[in-house]
């Protein structure tokens, strides 16, 4: 791996001088006359450029990428894929309101790709602006009505819109799109308990636990048990396998995260207070710290 990344920074320093190269020309009098690159070879090496800007991306050196995927941009400009990465980039480097721009850019260069809209509606999910991320969301669905993960992102703005019927009918159409899709099946579960049918609820989570067993799906069916009957077995085995799976649920401001309605996170608190949970809570609790 450490070679792996001198390489890609030797890489860099040479792209780095020839970058210099370019902005020089004011000072080709003093120096030998030397063959500018055509723009085909331009091009090449901004391809080339952006093939290692993803391998920094997967070491975690976003910062690193963005640098030379906008001098990768520069030599070629109309690359779509170079945006796309620059925007994957800046994403993960937290800087959510530059990517917005960089999409922009995809935009204008391809306006009719649906999954420019749907990741404009993410990062405006994560920003806390459900309604903006609603509106990016159905330009997508309207350049394709059948993406399931568009219909998922337009129900997961209306729960934040506290809209939960829309939040139902949206996710009834991303599985019925795609019956395996078990996240918008346990959302279903989810919008059905604030909603107060909780038998239909835990009917969603059941199904969505058997395509994935995923801690979600596995506690969300854990406390609906619980309340239900606070001497079910199932429910406590249930939820201390959920916490063992990932710990960071036993923290409110995760189950916010996820989307967790006031009516499940209530009821989620009584469970969490039974005796036989207390040991499974204090190392969830140890753990998410």
């Amino acid at each position: 791996m450490k070679k792996t990344i001198r390489t890609i920074y030797k890489f860099i320093l040479c792209l780095s001088l020839f970058e210099c190269f370019l902005s020089a020309r004011s000072l080709h009098a003093f120096l030998p006359t030397i063959n500018e690159p055509t723009q085909e070879e331009l091009e090449y090496t901004s391809i080339q450029m952006g093939k290692t800007a993803v391998q920094l991306i997967q070491f975690g050196q976003n910062n690193e990428a963005i640098k030379l995927l906008k001098l990768a941009i520069k030599l070629n400009p109309k690359e779509k894929d170079l945006w796309i990465t620059l925007a994957e980039a800046q994403m993960r480097a937290n800087k959510n309101h530059q990517a917005l721009l960089s999409l922009d850019e995809v935009i204008k260069l391809n306006p009719e790709e649906e999954n420019t809209y749907f990741t404009k509606a993410s990062i405006y999910m994560e920003l806390n602006d459900p309604k903006r991320a609603k509106d990016f969301v159905k330009k997508g669905l309207f350049i394709n009505r059948n993406n399931e993960r568009g219909y998922f992102q337009l129900g997961n703005a209306e729960i934040m819109l506290k809209n939960y019927k829309l939040a139902l009918i949206a996710f009834k159409k991303s599985s019925k799109i795609n019956s395996s899709f078990w996240q918008s099946i346990n959302n279903e579960g989810l919008v059905l308990y604030e909603l107060n049918n909780s038998q239909e609820a835990i009917l969603k989570f059941k199904l969505a636990l058997n395509i994935s067993q995923n801690a979600e799906p596995m506690l969300a069916l854990a406390i609906l048990l619980y309340s239900s009957d606070s001497n079910s077995i199932e429910s406590i085995n249930l939820a201390k396998n959920a916490l063992k799976a990932d710990p960071q649920y036993i923290l409110k401001e995760y189950q916010t995260k996820q989307l967790w309605g006031e009516k499940l996170q209530k009821s989620a608190e009584l469970l969490f207070k039974n005796k036989k949970m207390q040991k499974s809570v204090r190392e969830a609790k140890e753990k998410s710290q």
